[in-house]
């Protein structure tokens, strides 16, 4: 390993693999799925809010895989459980094409699930592994590297509209089955590693532990944003902080799904134009990928819940376009650059918050719990969203409670203070940072 790159530390290699496949799964993104709903749906002769629950059961499979995802990775890391996951990505898109049965779809969408690719705010198999190799780099190296995921989407909206239009959705499934299986497979087994303590290096290249703490609080102001002990999963579910943030995922997570779900049904419903429509899809990926480079070059200096609090509270401003919409071509494009631009800021939060606040050690362990809880309530937003629809709902009303839940999500994030350390058998507080204190 260290003699293909004997300059470079190898985290870095790391987070370019991890850039790359996070980029070739964009085909599992919800936005990516709400162009081939309406093909799907015509197709198969089944209403799009019953395709809808294809992606709910994708999410709820994720859930139920992360907590096994997440203590593999802490045990074995993302090299042959990347590959695997990657290969059931794979397989699954290409098999999907060959489906005429909805029953045939659910289950094809629940396999891919079992992968946890898609999520709502980044991939496991490239956030823990990268969490364990950077402290005082870890918001600079996870934004670039998650920022593949936005950058892939961007490229693959235009692609899957002329895909679908040149050889069916069934061929664009295909397509992009070959890819995430021809990338994530040998991308993981070719680069991706447990932690840097596995090859006698330290987080961020440093010479040891002591380093590694001191260069963060030269980073950090005197270590005021990572803590420097490991939590338990057990000590980590004692937390405020936990159950302020899993409340915070559920209300997000709903809105956010149902919004990425029907919103481009809603835009084509009120007369916009194709090439418009897939324009302004095309623009919220794009400004993803700036204001995740954007918020991972401030996230190793601000406390991560006043950026989180910026990327939510930007979602819910977001949706004001939307409410007043009636076909202008200004209120797509300003929805968009306004959600991608937030959104930078909600994936920094659920990418940093986890080790920041609990550690690097049991990273996995704890994100495996958290995982279900977000996928949860995500696998819930499409079809609220459907069923509301069909009942008649006007859709600026939909929009107005997407408003209201993003900006309670706010609040959640905003009340979620670092925890504070436990007690030792003594009855002494562990020593952590400042921050873990409830002082950021």
């Amino acid at each position: 390993m260290q003699r293909l790159f004997p300059r470079v530390f190898y985290g870095w290699v790391m987070v370019g693999a991890s850039f790359a496949i996070n980029m070739s799964v964009s085909p599992l993104n919800a936005v990516v799925f709400s162009f081939l709903i309406g093909p799907m749906s015509a197709d198969l002769g089944v209403p799009k809010s019953a395709l809808a629950w294809s992606l709910t059961l994708r999410l709820i499979a994720a859930g139920l895989s992360g907590p096994l995802i997440g203590l593999l990775l802490d045990r074995y890391g993302s090299r042959w459980l990347g590959a695997i996951c990657g290969a059931i990505g794979g397989v699954a898109l290409i098999a999907l094409g060959s489906g005429h049965s909805l029953w045939v779809v659910y289950a094809l969408f629940a396999f891919s699930g079992l992968a946890g690719f898609g999520g709502p705010a980044g991939q496991l198999l490239t956030q823990v592994p990268l969490s364990r190799w950077f402290v005082a780099h870890r918001g600079r190296a996870i934004s670039i590297a998650t920022a593949g995921m936005p950058l892939g989407t961007v490229l693959t909206v235009p692609a899957t509209q002329w895909l679908v239009e040149a050889v069916g959705w069934r061929g664009t499934t295909l397509i992009f089955g070959v890819l995430v299986a021809g990338v994530v497979v040998p991308m993981s087994t070719l680069f991706m590693r447990r932690s840097p303590e596995d090859f006698g290096l330290h987080p961020d290249g440093e010479a040891s532990e002591q380093a590694v703490i001191e260069a963060a609080g030269a980073q950090t102001r005197a270590a005021l944003l990572s803590t420097t002990r490991d939590w338990t999963v057990r000590e980590a579910l004692r937390t405020p902080a936990m159950w302020l943030m899993l409340t915070a995922l559920t209300l997000q997570g709903v809105m956010l799904m149902g919004t990425l779900v029907y919103r481009v049904d809603f835009w084509q419903s009120t007369g916009m134009a194709p090439a418009l429509v897939g324009f302004g899809t095309a623009l919220d990926p794009f400004c993803v990928v700036f204001s995740l480079l954007a918020f991972g070059a401030i996230a190793d200096r601000v406390p991560i819940r006043y950026l989180g609090v910026i990327g939510v509270g930007g979602m819910a401003l977001s949706m004001v376009p939307l409410i007043v919409s009636d076909g202008q071509p200004w209120t797509i494009l300003a929805h968009n650059a306004m959600w991608g631009i937030a959104a930078g800021g909600w994936i920094t939060l659920n990418s940093l918050v986890w080790p920041n606040y609990f550690g690097r050690l049991n990273l996995g362990a704890i994100r495996g719990i958290v995982l279900p809880v977000s996928i949860a309530a995500s696998s819930i937003g499409a079809p609220l969203f459907g069923y509301l629809l069909d009942s008649g709902m006007a859709p600026a009303r939909l929009w107005t409670l997407g408003l209201i839940g993003f900006a309670v999500s706010a609040v959640f994030v905003l009340l979620a203070k670092p925890p504070r350390a436990p007690e030792d058998p003594s009855g002494a507080a562990l020593r952590v940072p400042e921050i873990s204190r409830g002082t950021a």
